[in-house]
């Protein structure tokens, strides 16, 4: 078995136990499972450890010096740090099955929060606390004030400021969940990616509502195919992800927007427009439809969704549904009252802490673009190494925002999932947990569908050095 370069480290800095402690006992796991072993007899360069673990060099060399004094590592001067014949012998009785947790995942795209953000979000927690002790007329006072802070963060996106047609969730997969429980009805018939969100496609099946993927090409969902589908199977709704399509990373061209609207409009359908990745754009957002809709006094009906877990924070679920434009007053105030009445709304203590958020200047001027500038040099970084790292038969798909590009290699086939997941797990023998197309795709389609096998390729859980690493080994695989 190939020896593995990297290894999951996490660090608890509220910890009494020093950080150092911490990366030595981490590096005792390593060392078992054969991670950072040269030649399976010496540690890796104070230096390069630096580089993976994110510790400063100080830390790295008390680490090492910690383990040599429990007889672990032996330092040779001009050498470095070599296994002594107890680190030897343990390996040797409690070797670690590399292939019972992979060492690196990319099977979740969700950045981690940076320290400065868990700071500010733990002030702002701290300082909303006193909303649990307000009366009920003035939490829905709040509230209310609270829709035109979401308002002003939307229109930075390009969205038309209409708090009155904003609603709060508690995550926005309950805010679908709304989409699909209260607004459509059980006979509809949804158009969907034939790559999506598998939780999105779960929810339309189990409240019984047909699903029919369709493909896509290289600006988004097909328009032929569309026009195919529509003759046998005519479609209420379209669910597309137009803006850095989650999983492949597309970005709906303008003209196929405005296809798409025209063919929304003579076909009478409404559009859920999923924006999975709405904040992270890398040099400017793109248009929503919603945003089009409106400017052109269109008639269709365009339901607006937005996450905010992947610019905030994995486990600070809120997420914002906007309302077609054309809904009267007394629609909106139903629907509101349907939201509250469902337990789906967010709580008001999460909702005045994210306020607080998204209220900073600090967050647009510093957090924002430095979240969207580190995602972009790494797709960067990925982008000049494709060449060098993927086979001729493999290509990669360019983004313009998201966490997440798509690879996809070979020529169509009835086997895609079945090579995808050869692929899959091959990586995970070397330590990457890694995710086939086929787990976007709608489950009960036909075996014999026509496809080339993709995965998909997250910016987000691992650094540069590591990504390029991985693109490589993935490159190696599809050569298998």
């Amino acid at each position: 078995m190939p020896e593995r370069p990297y290894f999951s480290f996490h660090f608890h800095k509220q910890s009494h136990t020093p950080i150092y402690v911490q990366l030595a006992e981490q590096l005792k796991t390593a060392i078992l499972r054969g991670a950072f072993l040269v030649d399976g007899q010496q540690l890796i360069s104070l230096r390069d450890m630096k580089t993976i673990s994110g510790c400063s060099l100080e830390t790295v060399k008390k680490a090492y010096d910690h383990l040599a004094l429990e007889g672990w590592l032996e330092a040779v001067h001009g050498k470095g740090y070599y296994l002594t014949q107890l680190a030897k012998e343990a390996r040797l009785e409690n070797r670690l099955p590399l292939t019972d947790i992979p060492i690196a995942s990319l099977a979740d795209s969700s950045p981690r929060p940076s320290e400065e953000l868990v700071k500010r979000l733990r002030g702002a927690f701290y300082e909303s606390l006193t909303v649990l002790d307000e009366p009920s007329a003035k939490k829905k006072i709040m509230r209310t004030q609270a829709t035109k802070v979401f308002a002003d963060h939307l229109s930075r996106r390009g969205l038309p400021h209409s708090p009155e047609r904003l609603l709060l969730f508690n995550r926005s997969t309950s805010g679908f969940a709304f989409l699909a429980q209260r607004i459509m009805n059980a006979r509809d018939v949804v158009y969907v990616e034939e790559y999506s969100y598998p939780v999105f496609l779960r929810l339309l099946s189990q409240c019984g509502i047909t699903v029919r993927p369709i493909r896509m090409d290289e600006e988004g969902v097909c328009l032929q195919a569309l026009n195919e589908e529509q003759e046998h199977y005519p479609a209420n709704w379209l669910l597309i992800n137009p803006h850095y399509q989650f999983p492949t990373g597309i970005s709906y061209s303008l003209k196929r927007k405005e296809e798409l609207l025209e063919w929304a409009q003579k076909h009478n359908v409404r559009l859920i427009e999923n924006d999975h990745y709405g904040d992270l754009w890398f040099e400017e957002p793109s248009v929503p439809l919603y945003h089009m809709a409106v400017q052109a006094k269109s008639s269709i009906e365009v339901y607006y969704l937005h996450s905010l877990s992947k610019t905030l924070a994995r486990d600070l679920q809120l997420g914002v549904l906007m309302l077609p434009s054309d809904l009267s007053d007394d629609e909106l105030e139903r629907y509101s009252q349907l939201v509250s009445m469902t337990g789906a709304e967010p709580s008001l203590l999460v909702v005045e802490a994210a306020v607080q958020l998204l209220d900073d200047p600090w967050f647009y001027e510093e957090f924002l673009a430095d979240r969207r500038a580190l995602f972009q040099a790494r797709f960067l970084r990925l982008w000049q190494e494709k060449r060098q790292a993927l086979p001729d038969h493999a290509r990669m798909f360019p983004i313009a925002g998201g966490l997440n590009t798509w690879i996809k290699w070979g020529t169509p086939t009835a086997r895609a999932t079945e090579q995808e997941e050869r692929v899959v797990a091959i990586l995970r023998e070397e330590g990457l947990e890694l995710t086939g197309g086929h787990a976007f795709r709608v489950a009960d389609e036909p075996a014999d569908i026509l496809r080339c096998p993709a995965v998909r390729f997250p910016l987000a859980p691992l650094e540069e050095r590591e990504l390029k690493h991985w693109l490589h080994r993935l490159g190696a695989a599809l050569l298998r």
